[in-house]
């Protein structure tokens, strides 16, 4: 019980359950596939694995990492096992090559310019520090990030001690190596592409490694908690402490507003506008949000982004821009409003 709150109460998992975008449907797809693969309920694994397949393109780094963990469990008589293999993971690997040519685009138009920055080993850390106390700024992060540390690595010790005692075997069962696999290797893939040819590594596109991650985790306590009773009460105290912080961190989490007020900037320009004003938003990243707005105000002010070059950068959703939309000068004799990033705004030549 206290393990499901664990994965219920994450403040990262908290944060992405509040997002209208596909990150926790992804999490969801890779974890239940991972459910029906363990229960060798081959046709649901497939099925699920291809409905992630179809909701985001890193659902192919954890096609590699099932498909992996299966030669592994299957490693005895492989060629024996086909028809199985392909019971798994043929309906998956159709629905990736239909798509193929798509994602092959985006990685194409990735590859030409992105707005993740470069990463390097450091990830390991950062990822470690954003999955576990989140990517916001609330009173408690700084203990629960604390208290993350200590179930970790006491979840990790019960696996080097069995290791450096030899008697590590079991390390490499296949449940357990089932998971190893599914939340290392797509990320050790993003780590690598991000290294070596461009930065494609952000914590929401890995975030289905983090409740698989907390399941071994999981695991890992029961079985220390299993060699004497004071290390079971040491667990117990503090993954209830966890729990407690992990409350109070989801309600400050949840009193945060993440969106910036970009409706609030849009209302006091209109109340203020005059026949003939246009509005620019700062970043084109605004653009729609703004133009939404606006639209909904029922108000005839024109809105437009600004492009020096007339092109708006494809991952801002260029193809929802038309080109009466984008102007590369700004309109002269007019009055210009600017809506900022963080929802404020001001008047072109007055700020």
């Amino acid at each position: 019980m206290l393990g499901s709150l664990g994965i219920l109460l994450n403040p990262f998992l908290v944060e992405y359950a509040f997002e209208a975008r596909a990150y926790m449907f992804f999490a969801f797809l890779i974890v239940t596939t991972t459910l029906f693969y363990l229960k060798k309920k081959r046709l649901l694994s497939s099925l699920f694995l291809t409905m992630a397949i179809l909701t985001h393109n890193f659902a192919i780094f954890f096609l590699i990492a099932f498909i992996a963990a299966w030669l592994y469990d299957n490693k005895e008589r492989l060629w024996e096992k086909k028809a199985k293999f392909i019971s798994s993971f043929l309906l998956p690997i159709l629905a990736f090559i239909g798509w193929l040519k798509f994602s092959w685009n985006q990685w194409i138009k990735v590859a030409e310019g992105f707005w993740i920055e470069p990463k390097t080993s450091s990830i390991f850390v950062d990822a470690f520090r954003v999955f576990f106390q989140g990517s916001l700024d609330y009173p408690s992060r700084a203990m629960l990030y604390n208290l993350s540390l200590i179930l970790v690595f006491m979840g990790l010790s019960y696996w080097l001690v069995k290791i450096a005692t030899g008697r590590g075997s079991n390390f490499l069962k296949k449940d357990n190596a089932s998971l190893v696999f599914l939340f290392s290797i797509p990320f050790l893939i993003v780590y690598i592409i991000s290294s070596f040819w461009v930065p494609i590594y952000h914590e929401r596109y890995l975030i289905p490694i983090l409740p698989l991650f907390i399941i071994w985790i999981i695991y890992s306590l029961l079985r220390l908690s299993k060699i004497n009773t004071s290390l079971s009460y040491l667990i117990f105290a503090f993954s209830l402490a966890y729990i407690l912080f992990a409350v109070q961190g989801g309600e400050e989490i949840m009193r945060k507003t993440t969106k910036p007020a970009i409706n609030y900037g849009v209302n006091q320009i209109l109340s203020q506008s005059q026949p003939g004003d246009v509005i620019i938003p700062e970043s084109n990243l605004n653009f729609l949000e703004t133009k939404y707005y606006v639209k909904k105000s029922g108000k005839d002010i024109p809105v437009f982004a600004y492009s020096p070059s007339g092109k708006i950068i494809f991952y801002l959703g260029s193809i929802l821009f038309e080109k009466s939309d984008i102007v590369s000068s700004y309109p002269e004799n007019k009055r210009i409003w600017i809506i900022k990033p963080d929802g404020g705004y001001y008047l072109k030549g007055e700020d």
